[in-house]
């Protein structure tokens, strides 16, 4: 490689050479107020033939007989040979000498109460001598640049120097940092290049320093030496024996200038580029391969001025780099192609350049890239066909905390070693990009794209994280070689799989152990086997209690309907669908061992058409259109959700295709490019432009971290809301504390996300995390014991609808006057509750409350999961508990319970979670399935467990549902509990809808004994609802079946009822008009022809009502 030498005049002014440029009197940072005079005057000793004076008005009796080059004063009236006289008294402030004579020693002295800088600069000094700057207090710059200076050279009196805030010691023959340099406590600037140093450890001391040029020497070893220098702004180390930037120049985080070309640096670390304030890197002439990748989210908002990686060894386009610089020079590497993803985003009119030059391009031609970013982009924009796409894959990274998942991403995308410290350990998920080539055979090879979805392993994020399972996606579960236990395999691996095929009863793994550095090579095999046997071994278990449980059914002699439901659910879980990659893979990110073979891995697990039938497929140039398309409104956006309705009209407005949406919406969600939850039915509605906003705004409240990363004192940008310091403290206690989320703290919390500043976008996210995401629920701000958790819905309440009700029979003129008044306030949230954070322990008045009502007439139900419930499904419950269309005022809310009350029925309703700890007791009725006898029992410790945040928490769990009357009653009022409860009975059912893996059991308890007794019916009644009594197989006592399954559908005869009255009003002779009567949805063998239509309806118009009425009801 060529020497390339680069020197920046504009940054490292005033520590050029003497013949560089010409030296000036005063710099632009010298401290003087008034304007300045320089003279000259030359000693015939100095080789000068005579002596010449430029000064006027001035004795020269006193001062002036100095063998001096320059000299400046201060209040001197301006710079003219003929000035006229001052009346100020002229001050000496600047000063350089030719020679170091006894009597210019002597005159240096009679300035020193006004001498501020002394030029010294190249005058064969061998010796700095005491008597040369003693006494100069004021001095505050002093260059001794290209003299002969050695270690020994300087005096001790240099610490004395206490004004000093620039040295120039650059071109001597100094091997190590003057010791006495930490003494000088004011000195900001220093010069130390051109020398013979292999170190800078004394510098460790001098921390004031805010520029530092140390180039051509000797050293190996910069940033950990100066680490602690928080001010400093600029660094120039180039032409020294530099190997390596390490990670901790990240503490430099004022640097804005820093030069380390002509080194022999391989690699650089992403710190260095994401330095808050960074304007220019040179790093030319080294021997750099690839750029490490970053993680770039939305625009830049503070762009890098200049980055030059000429002359290196790069192979790969570092594309990421013109999104975050406005000048980038790869000139003289070994690029051959520069891909289009990147390219075809940018505006042909853009202020950026790009300099490849020197480069063997095949794609595009070297003769546009020696035009420019303009021709580069213009090329690509022209033909589309070069832009020849493939669909790529979505790759979701897991395992348990510390396993090494950032490390492995990381070095699988840089294609370097890459090592995670403790602090950059993933808080809640990631993303990272990797441009592939797949070879088929007979095919040129395809560029693809992976996309790497880095999700924490800290148990806290398993419930947030639950509703991105969203397939198609690989699933690369990463562990700890040395820390692996056979004895913890559920936690290690068995949880995870678990959690993924819950959600979609489908599987596509590639596990990975890390850290193979550390362990024998007999080891690594050993333990890569044991793995791989028992994960084949738990999945064939998985699947053979399932078998288990149909053939269980299928054997009895009689099955009800609730069975033949289940064992229906159970056959769809035996079709669980699980490719499992031959082997598990060993790799270490510190030397990149293993690390290829998950590349190769991935690449063979997605030539399975089985498991991802779309990947590879070629992408057509409209969809690429739309993804860029999509790709700069989401970059625009400050809050980047649209609805789908408005997502489908503003590409079909632009691109038409409309037919197409659904199709380029599910592919660009798939890839990862936007987010389109089309499976959830409260997130189906919403198109997320940038995938990295919703996880960055969920990330600011929900963090495993938040009492040590939310931090008032260290953040400026929580003082920007205008919440003092008090206030946040005490928001943070109460979320912290009591999961009670305050509107202020989230605005302080979502300031880099949103605009805090509008009211509707606060709104809109607040909205989202409740009604949408199910992760909060409002409360009042403050209020009485009971009321505080139930605020004013002002639009949804029940009370609002009954007033819409009755304003359908106003008059016409009620309603024009309706139609002038305001619209109404938009709900505004003021706080929430967290479930997930609310850990607090269940009331102490609670049980005797509840105890209270022991003799009163219930209704309970038990959705038990036998193998495993998802992270998180309580708490959803509990959000959705609140809604207004339940009609319930919430009493307690503790860690894995609700207690509330009915507002307009004397209802007590309960919701618990707790866990089955005992052995399972067959039945003896053969028709019975198993049941847990005791945990569900009366005194059940189902309340009193305390709930658990991540996996462990869904074995064998089990969530608990029961209404009792407040007031003891009649039997025949059971009907009001189902009433109450069974619209959470659906809506738990249509949570559990969302996890296609699930295996669950209902059940409903024994009115007398208190037992779950018998199997939940509410999804198929109708044998219950036909018997009037069921034995108890624990009791053997008879129980109404009211208690065991909601009533039959009454509604028919209710509407009937009403139509009688009707008919009363309108006469026998009146005919009823037919749009009055609706058929009832349960009578389901009415025929609809004409002529059974006209008999009803002459039924009721003759007033014989009566016979539409069934025997029973009538």
């Amino acid at each position: 490689m060529t020497t390339k030498t680069k020197q920046n005049s504009d940054i490292f002014r005033g520590f050029m050479r003497p013949d560089s440029s010409h030296p000036k009197s005063l710099q632009e940072d010298d401290t003087v107020s008034a304007s300045e005079v320089s003279f000259s005057l030359s000693d015939s000793s100095s080789g000068s033939s005579g002596r010449s004076s430029r000064i006027s008005g001035m004795s020269t009796s006193s001062l002036f007989s100095l063998p001096l080059a320059h000299a400046g004063f201060q209040g001197a009236r301006h710079l003219h040979p003929q000035r006229l006289p001052s009346a100020k008294k002229e001050r000496t402030v600047s000063l350089r000498i030719l020679d170091t004579d006894e009597e210019t020693l002597m005159n240096i002295q009679v300035l020193r109460h006004s001498l501020k800088r002394l030029d010294m600069n190249s005058i064969h000094l061998t010796v700095l001598t005491s008597d040369m700057i003693a006494n100069l207090t004021k001095l505050e710059k002093l260059d001794l640049s290209f003299n002969e200076l050695a270690d020994d050279s300087f005096p001790d009196n240099l610490k004395e120097l206490e004004s000093l805030i620039e040295l120039k010691l650059n071109s001597n023959e100094l091997t190590k940092v003057p010791i006495d340099l930490k003494r000088l406590k004011h000195l900001s600037r220093l010069n130390l290049g051109w020398n013979r140093l292999d170190n800078i450890k004394s510098l460790e001391k001098v921390k004031r320093l805010h520029c530092l040029v140390i180039d051509n020497n000797n050293i190996t070893s910069v940033i950990k030496e100066i680490v602690n220098h928080k001010r400093l702004e600029i660094l120039q180390c180039n032409a020294n024996q530099i190997r390596e930037i390490p990670r901790e120049i990240r503490m430099l985080k004022n640097l804005k200038d820093i030069d380390i070309s002509n080194n022999q640096i391989t690699g650089l670390p992403p710190e260095l580029f994401q330095l808050p304030k960074l304007e220019a890197l040179n790093a030319s002439c080294n021997q750099i391969q690839r750029i490490p990748s970053l993680n770039i989210k939305g625009r830049v908002k503070r762009r890098i001025e200049t980055v030059d990686l000429s002359e290196n060894l790069l192979t790969k386009f570092p594309e990421h780099l013109l999104l975050m610089v406005d000048r980038v020079d790869l000139s003289g590497n070994r690029i051959k192609t520069i891909p289009a993803n990147v390219i075809k985003k940018m505006e042909w009119r853009t202020e950026q350049s790009l300099d490849i030059s020197d480069n063997p391009l095949s794609s595009p031609p070297a003769d546009v890239c020696d035009s420019g970013l303009r021709a580069i982009i213009q090329y690509f924009k022209e033909d589309h066909t070069r832009l020849k796409a493939y669909q790529g894959l979505k790759i979701l990274v897991m395992g348990t905390q510390g396993s090494g998942k950032t490390s492995l991403v990381q070095s699988l995308v840089d294609q370097q070693p890459r090592l995670t410290d403790t602090h950059e350990r993933t808080v809640g998920m990631e993303c990272f990009d990797m441009q592939v080539e797949i070879n088929e055979e007979d095919c040129d090879p395809k560029p693809v794209l992976y996309t790497f979805w880095d999700m924490s392993g800290h148990p806290f994020y398993i419930t947030t994280h639950y509703t991105f399972l969203e397939q198609p996606f690989l699933a690369m579960l990463t562990f700890n070689m040395v820390e692996y236990n056979a004895k913890e395999f559920y936690s290690t691996f068995g949880a995870w799989l678990d959690w993924l095929i819950a959600k979609s009863n489908k599987l596509s793994l590639l596990v990975v152990g890390t850290h193979m550095d550390k362990l024998k090579p007999s080891k690594v095999v050993g333990i890569c086997k044991e793995v791989h046997s028992n994960i084949t071994s738990f999945l064939a278990e998985h699947r053979e209690n399932i078998t288990k449980e149909v053939n269980k059914i299928a054997e009895r002699p009689q099955i009800s309907p609730s069975m033949t439901d289940q064992m229906k659910k159970n056959r769809e879980l035996l079709k669980l669908r699980v490719t499992f990659h031959e082997r598990v893979i060993p790799t270490s990110s510190a030397d990149m061992r293993g690390v290829s073979e998950v590349q190769k891995a991935i690449e063979s697990m997605t030539e399975s058409r089985e498991c991802f039938p779309n990947i590879l497929r070629t992408i057509p140039s409209l969809w690429l259109d739309v993804e860029g398309y999509a790709e700069d409104r989401g970059n625009e956006m400050q809050y980047p959700v649209m609805t789908w309705q408005k997502f489908e009209d503003e590409v079909t407005e632009k691109f038409g295709m409309k037919h197409l949406i659904v199709s380029i919406a599910t592919y660009l969600h798939e890839i990862g490019k936007l987010m389109w939850f089309s499976s959830d039915p409260l997130l189906r509605e919403f198109i997320f432009l940038r995938p990295s906003w919703i996880i960055d705004l969920i990330r600011a409240p929900f963090r495993h971290d938040l009492q040590e990363s939310v931090d008032f004192s260290n953040d400026d940008y929580h003082r920007q809301t205008g919440v003092p310091q008090f206030k946040f403290d005490r928001f943070k206690r109460e979320l912290l504390q009591e999961g009670i989320l305050d509107r202020e703290f989230l605005k302080c919390l979502w300031l880099s996300c949103i605009d805090i500043e509008s009211a509707q976008e606060v709104n809109d996210a607040i909205l989202l995390l409740m009604d949408k995401l199910e992760l909060a629920y409002p409360i009042r701000k403050n209020g009485k014991e009971g009321q505080w958790m139930n605020p004013d819905y002002p639009e949804t309440s029940p009370e609002k609808d009954k007033d819409k009700v009755n304003n359908k029979d106003k008059d016409k003129d009620n309603k024009d006057k309706d139609k002038t008044k305001s619209p109404p306030k938009p709900f505004v949230v003021h706080r929430l509750i967290v479930p997930i954070y609310r850990q607090i322990p269940e009331h102490e008045h609670f049980q005797e409350e509840w105890e209270m009502m022991e003799d009163h007439h219930r209704v309970a139900v038990m959705f038990k999961f036998p193998h495993y419930m998802p992270p998180g499904l309580f708490e959803r419950i509990t959000v959705r508990a609140h809604k207004p269309k339940f009609n319930l005022n919430f009493l307690r809310h503790w860690s894995n319970g609700i207690y509330a009350r009915h507002n307009d029925k004397a209802v007590r309703l309960l919701c618990v979670m707790g866990r089955d700890t005992t052995a399972h007791v067959h039945s003896q009725n053969e028709n019975e399935l198993p049941i847990d006898a005791g945990s569900s029992g009366k005194g059940s410790d189902v309340r009193n467990s305390k709930a658990s945040v991540g996996f462990e928490s869904g074995r064998n769990a089990e969530i608990r549902l029961e209404a009792r009357f407040e007031e003891a009653c009649d039997e025949e009022k059971v009907a009001q509990l189902w009433q109450v409860l069974l619209p959470l009975i659906q809506d738990v059912e249509a949570l559990l809808q969302q996890s296609l893996g699930l295996r669950v059991e209902r059940y409903t308890q024994c009115p007398s004994c208190r037992q779950m007794a018998f199997l939940g019916e509410w999804l198929t009644p109708k044998e219950f609802q036909t018997a009037d009594l069921k034995t108890c197989d624990f009791c053997q006592k008879s129980v109404s079946t009211k208690y065991l399954v909601q009533p039959k559908e009454k509604k028919s005869a209710q509407e009937l009822m009403k139509l009688m009255r009707l008919a009363g009003r309108f006469g026998p002779k009146k005919k009823m008009p037919l749009r009055m009567f609706k058929t009832p949805p349960s009578v389901g063998n009415i025929k609809s022809s004409s002529e059974t239509c006209q008999g009803e309806n002459n039924n009721i118009a003759n007033g014989n009502v009566a016979a539409l009425v069934p025997a029973e009801v009538t």
